[in-house]
C-alpha cells in the first residue's frame, strides 16, 4: 500500500487522488467519443464534467461527515476537507450531479437521456480506479481472514488501526491479514462498465436504460460486498442487522427496477396525433 506515491518537500502526491483524476480523465475520454459519434459538440462534457467531479466530490464528502461525525472536530475544520486521505460515500454524489447534469443539458438543448447511456458505463470505470486508489489508501478494507490465500495486511498507520482490528496487530506491527473489498469493488465495477457497454451495443430498448442497469447492479454488487468489510460501518439504519451501506445499496436496486420501467413506459407513449390545420376560405 502506497497512499503516498510523490513527496517533493510540502508537495505531497496522494495515489488516492491520483487514482480518481486517472478515473476522472477515462471517463470523459469515453464520453466525449461517443457523444461525438451522436453529431454533438464534445467540448461540453469536459466543460460539465469538471463542475459534476468538483459537486460530487462535495457531496461524497459532506454525506460522509454525517454517517461518521466522530471523526471530526469544529477545532480542525481543514481536516472536514482531507479528501486525498479517504472519506468519501460515493451515494452522496448521485443526487447532486445528476441534478446539476439535468438542468444544465436541458439549458443547453443536450438530449440528457442519450448522454446518459455514454455516461453511466464511464462512470462505473471511474468508480473502480477510485477504488483501486482505496486499496493504496488502505481504507475500505474487509474482515480479517488467517486463511484467505488473497488476503492482504496493512502497515502501521493505516485507517484498519482505527477499528477493533488494529488492536492486536502481528508481531511485526501490521495489520492482520483482511479481505481485499477495495479490490472486490474494482473488479466488479469494471465488470458493470464492460456489461453495460456490451448492453447498449447489442440490446439498447430505449434512451437511459443503462441508469436503472446500473443502480440495479451497483446495488447487488454494494450489498455483497458490503457482508466482507471490516471498517465498521454504522448499522443505525439496519436496526443493527444490515450496514448503513446495504439499506442504501436496496434503495438502489428497488429503484433501479422502478426507474426502468418507468423509462420504459414513457417510451412506449404513442406521439400526439397532430391537429387538424384550419384553412380559410373566402366567401
Amino acid at each position: 500500500m502506497h497512499p503516498i506515491l510523490l513527496e517533493i518537500g510540502p508537495i505531497k502526491l496522494h495515489c488516492y487522488g491520483l487514482m480518481i483524476a486517472i478515473g476522472f480523465l477515462a471517463a470523459i475520454f469515453m464520453v466525449q467519443r461517443d457523444v461525438k459519434k451522436m453529431g454533438l459538440d464534445p467540448k461540453f462534457v469536459s466543460e460539465m464534467g469538471f463542475v459534476a467531479l468538483i459537486l460530487g466530490i462535495a457531496g461524497t464528502r459532506i454525506l460522509y461527515i454525517l454517517m461518521y461525525p466522530q471523526e471530526f472536530s469544529w477545532s480542525r475544520p481543514w481536516e472536514w476537507f482531507a479528501v486525498w486521505q479517504g472519506g468519501l460515500v460515493f451515494q452522496g454524489a448521485i443526487p447532486i450531479t445528476f441534478l446539476y447534469a439535468y438542468l444544465e443539458m436541458k439549458r443547453r438543448g443536450i438530449p440528457f437521456w442519450k448522454v446518459v447511456d455514454s455516461g453511466i458505463p464511464s462512470l462505473a470505470l471511474a468508480q473502480g480506479f477510485g477504488r483501486i486508489g482505496c486499496f493504496l489508501n488502505g481504507c475500505c478494507y474487509g474482515y480479517v481472514s488467517e486463511t484467505l490465500p488473497w488476503a492482504v495486511r496493512f502497515p502501521p498507520g493505516r485507517p484498519v488501526f482505527q477499528s477493533q482490528i488494529g488492536l492486536t496487530p502481528m508481531p511485526d506491527g501490521w495489520s492482520h491479514p483482511v479481505h481485499p473489498t477495495q479490490l472486490y469493488s474494482a473488479f466488479l465495477l469494471f465488470a458493470i462498465c464492460i456489461i453495460l457497454l456490451i448492453l447498449r451495443a447489442k440490446w439498447h430498448p430505449f434512451p437511459g436504460f443503462t441508469m436503472p442497469i446500473y443502480l440495479i447492479l451497483y446495488g447487488m454488487k454494494r450489498f455483497t460486498v458490503e457482508m466482507f468489510r471490516g471498517d465498521l460501518n454504522p448499522t443505525d439504519l439496519g436496526f443493527g442487522f444490515l450496514s448503513n451501506q446495504q439499506v442504501f445499496a436496496i434503495i438502489m436496486f428497488l429503484l433501479g427496477i422502478w426507474l426502468f420501467f418507468f423509462l420504459r413506459s414513457l417510451n412506449r407513449l404513442p406521439a400526439p396525433e397532430p391537429a387538424p390545420q384550419r384553412t380559410n376560405k373566402k366567401k
